[in-house]
This record gives structure tokens, sequence and C-alpha cells, in this order.
């Protein structure tokens, strides 16, 4: 065997241990791509700014990340945001609750509007794609009704004090998606449980036989999934002093194309949070690279489906090899 032939090895060998490492590289190449364009672009003030621009729908995509590896989906996670905020801004401004009290009765509407999406979609058994779309319009009409179709502002002083105090430079709002994110990461690849997902997610029947509790187990993860997206609305809301009903609008999309893009099978199974996190910074990317050089705004949805599309295709051709 020749000394090129076994480098490659090696190099599939890599690539086969560490998934990631090739959106990775594609990422920095893109980077470097726009870079040659405006150096600004790959600064790392510039960068900052992309992390800061991702966190919100970073921590919605935990929760769906999840999901999407047990083979499920929620696709009213952008509403459920809305609905979070907007309960957590009336009890702060309306009814003067201490912001602590406010935002753990928010979180906790979030979890139980996705403990029920996962309810009716493992026990009544209603697909969770109508499930979750009807709950996406339910939540959102509540969210304009309570509301009034108006922002709910000023909020007391001190709101901001949960996502904006600097912390090494960076917002604390970045600290807090750090935490959650490499937390839930190493719980799924080093936890038992964890492991339990992506078998759950590649053959459900095998994981019941195994003992697994499957529904059980992709209940949790609905009500995570609604509680970490009440939470990334609640966070926004620190950050901008005020609740819109518009909060989330197109969430639900972003980050499944991220998930998918980072190489989280949608049919379950496979993938990882590490892998979808680079999905969405390299999305994220290629937005604002696209706006820097001038391209039409309307083709940019256009692109990030292309994008997604070609992403789902490599997927598909490695699941098949």
């Amino acid at each position: 065997m020749t000394t090129m032939s076994l480098n490659t090895k090696k190099r599939v060998q890599i690539f086969q241990k560490v998934p990631e490492l090739g959106l990775f590289m594609v990422f920095v190449a893109t980077l470097i791509l726009f870079s040659t364009f405006n150096s600004y672009f790959a600064s790392l003030a510039s960068l900052k700014i992309l992390l800061v621009t991702v966190i919100y729908t970073g921590i919605v995509l935990i929760g769906q990340a999840l999901l999407m590896i047990v083979g499920e989906l929620d696709l009213s996670v952008g509403a459920v945001a809305s609905l979070g905020t907007i309960t957590t801004g009336l009890m702060l401004a309306d009814w003067n609750l201490p912001l602590p009290v406010a935002v753990i009765i928010g979180i906790g509407i979030g979890a139980f509007v996705g403990f029920l999406n996962g309810f009716i979609t493992i026990k009544v058994g209603i697909p969770a794609f109508i499930t979750t779309l009807s709950m996406l319009f339910l939540a959102r009409g509540i969210s304009y009704v309570l509301s009034g179709g108006d922002p709910v502002y000023p909020l007391p002083q001190g709101t901001g004090n949960l996502s904006r105090p600097m912390i090494l430079g960076f917002p604390s709002a970045v600290w807090i998606f750090l935490i959650l994110f490499i937390t839930a990461d190493q719980f799924v690849r080093r936890s038992v449980l964890g492991r339990e997902f992506y078998l759950i997610g590649g053959n459900k029947v095998a994981a019941k036989l195994s003992g697994i509790k499957v529904d059980k187990i992709k209940i949790g993860l609905f009500t995570l999934c609604g509680a970490l997206s009440a939470f990334a609305g609640i966070l926004l809301m620190s950050k901008l002093q005020r609740s819109d009903a518009v909060t989330g609008l197109g969430w639900e999309l972003n980050v499944i194309a991220a998930a998918a893009v980072g190489g989280i099978k949608l049919t379950g199974g496979g993938g990882s949070l590490t892998g979808a996190f680079i999905g969405i910074l390299f999305l994220q990317v290629i937005l604002q690279g696209l706006v820097m050089i001038g391209l039409n705004p309307f083709l940019l949805e256009a692109v990030i489906g292309a994008v997604m599309i070609v992403a789902v295709w490599i997927s598909t051709q490695k699941t098949k090899k």
C-alpha cells in the first residue's frame, strides 16, 4: 500500500470519528471566501457579533436537535418563544412580579406547551408535524390576544440584567447559551440516556424491546424544547427591553435548517449538537456574507433552501454508503 493511500485512509478515519470536521472546514473556507471581499468579515469583532446573533435561536436549536435525534420535530418553537416573552413581559409590566418569578413562570408556560405537544403526539397519536403546526397558530394567536398586537413596554429597571451584563467581553446571554449547549452536548455524548436517544431515533421498535421508555423520553424532550424556546424568547426580551408578539417569527425553520445542515438526520438516529451548532453558524455566515456583497435580499432564503437541500443530499449519500 502506497504512502498516499495510507494518508487517504487516515483522513477518512479522522472524518469518520469526527463527522463535524467536514462542515467546520467548509465553515472556515466560507469565512475566508467572504473575507476576501471585506477583511473585517473574519475579524474577532465580526466573529463576536456572529456568536451574539445566533445565541437565541441557538438555545432553541438545542431542544429541536434533541427532538430530531429521536425522530420528532417541533414547528411551534418560534410561537412558544413569543408566548414566553409576552407572558413574562406582562407579569413584569402589569403584575409587578419579581424578575426571577416571572422568568420561571414564563419558562414553565413554554414547558407546558411542549408537554402538550408531546402528549398529543405520543399518546393521542397525531403526527408531530400536525400537532406542532397547530400549536404554532394557537400559541402565536394567544400572544397577539394577550398583547393586543402591541409590544409590552416599558419593562421594569433591571430586566436587562438577565442578558446584558458583560462577562469577559461577552454579554451574559452568550455564557448562558454556552453553558446550556456544552451541558446538553456532553450529556448526549457521555450518558446512557443520551445514547438511548440515538437508538430511539434509529429504531423505535428495537428501543422499546430493549426496555427503553421511549414515550416518556420523547414527551420529556418535547417539554424541554418548549421550555428552551420560551427561555430564548425571554432572553431576547431582556436584551431588547420589551416583549413583542412577533418574537420568534421563522425560528422554527431556521433551527430545522441548521440542524439538517449540521448533519442531524431528519429521520432520526444521527447527528450531534456540535454539528447543529456549526450548522447555524454556517448559515448565519452565508446570510451575512451575501448581504455584505450586495445580493438581493429576496434571494437569501432561496440560497439557504439550496444549501439545505445539498446538505441533506450529502447526509443521505453517507447513510447509503
